[in-house]
């Protein structure tokens, strides 16, 4: 995010500012899953926030980060190093939009619809897809950089349309080719 962005944002957004590279961070494992130093939103810090004084019995889940970008769209951002529960997934996406909306960041679901899209980054040498075969998963993973292609998984793609304008799941390197790279160049243009 541009300094102009941010210094239109609310201010729960603007004293939550980090690097995408901060975000990805993965605490358990002490590992990024990227090393951007775009500016985001660290949407997990909000959801403290959020809960504070209301008497709930948890805090709601939520993505790592929220990008706007110079065009006004919006990204969810979910960083996933290890294990990948749908339901967890499911949860982090509606609690999001729940958040945004009740504390009246965004002015209703149509919103969501046409200007947020959401990016699950996985680690594909993490994520099994077969049996555990070195030679399979290098195989695999050899072909899948060869055809840059993004696998639709985790059924995230049922909420395109429905909740998100977009959606995506990339591995790290396909994140940052198709999404790092992009936007900091036109980050550079601005």
């Amino acid at each position: 995010m541009t300094d102009n962005i941010i210094n239109e944002l609310p201010e729960i957004f603007q004293s939550n500012i980090c690097t995408l590279k901060r975000a990805s961070l993965d605490d358990a494992n002490k590992q990024y899953m990227c090393d951007s130093s775009l500016k985001v939103i660290h949407f997990d810090k909000l959801p403290n926030e959020y809960a504070r004084g209301r008497g709930w019995p948890g805090v709601p889940s939520s993505n790592d980060a929220l990008y706007i970008d110079v065009s006004g769209k919006w990204y969810f951002i979910e960083f996933k190093n290890g294990g990948i529960q749908k339901h967890d997934l499911f949860r982090k996406l509606y609690d999001s939009l729940i958040l945004l909306w009740d504390q009246k960041l965004i002015p209703d679901l149509d919103f969501a619809r046409e200007n947020i899209n959401y990016i699950l980054v996985y680690n594909g040498e993490k994520y099994g897809r077969t049996q555990d075969s070195p030679a399979r998963e290098a195989t695999y993973n050899y072909l899948e950089q060869l055809a840059k292609q993004e696998k639709r998984l985790f059924e995230i793609d049922k909420f395109e349309k429905y909740l998100f304008n977009e959606t995506h799941t990339y591995t790290k390197e396909l994140f940052k080719e198709r999404f790092i790279d992009l936007k900091e160049s036109e980050e550079l243009k601005k």
